[in-house]
């Protein structure tokens, strides 16, 4: 059984991007990439999801960060790339079957938001990790779009540097 993981960095008041979608107040990539509980997690993870705003972003970083990991990008547009462990996906459906065909038991929900949020809605998230970075934005584009009520059973709560915290629960 695949279990999907929601693995996202949010402002104190629960924003993944300001309102124009820039995501310069989270930490920089290379100091979350020496931290070794995100290199144990995302080596545990066999595929990532995300939008299509957050794989532009990536893009934007320089070479993929995620190479030999298959990236979903839920999008309704038309892209293409010639990378082959990119696959452009119109629907939280076609993705959900593509990971069963491929027998993956761990995929990383990473954002934004319309592409978590299908998943969240359909009962398909087991795990999340939600990390609070010591910041309000006031304003901003939500993790949680147009959900139901959801519980949740905290399983862990960590300090992190550079006064991050680590949330970490599981569906009930």
């Amino acid at each position: 059984m695949t279990k999907y993981i929601l693995y996202v960095a949010t402002s104190i008041d629960g924003y993944i991007a300001r309102s124009d979608g820039s995501i310069d107040w989270l930490l920089p990539p290379e100091q979350v990439n020496k931290n070794k509980d995100y290199l144990k997690f995302y080596n545990s993870i066999d595929a990532i999801v995300m939008g299509s705003t957050t794989y532009e972003q990536i893009l934007g970083f320089g070479d993929w960060a995620y190479p030999g990991k298959l990236s979903y990008v839920l999008t309704s547009r038309n892209l293409s790339t010639l990378r082959l462990d990119i696959v452009f996906m119109k629907s939280m459906e076609e993705i959900v079957e593509d990971v069963n065909k491929r027998g993956y038991q761990r995929v990383w929900l990473m954002g934004g938001g319309r592409a978590a949020s299908p998943f969240i809605q359909n009962g398909l998230v087991d795990e999340y990790f939600i990390f609070i970075i010591p910041i309000i934005l006031g304003t901003g584009i939500t993790l949680y779009q147009s959900l139901s009520e959801l519980k949740l059973d905290l399983i862990s709560q960590k300090s992190c540097p550079y006064g991050v915290v680590e949330l970490h629960y599981k569906r009930k």
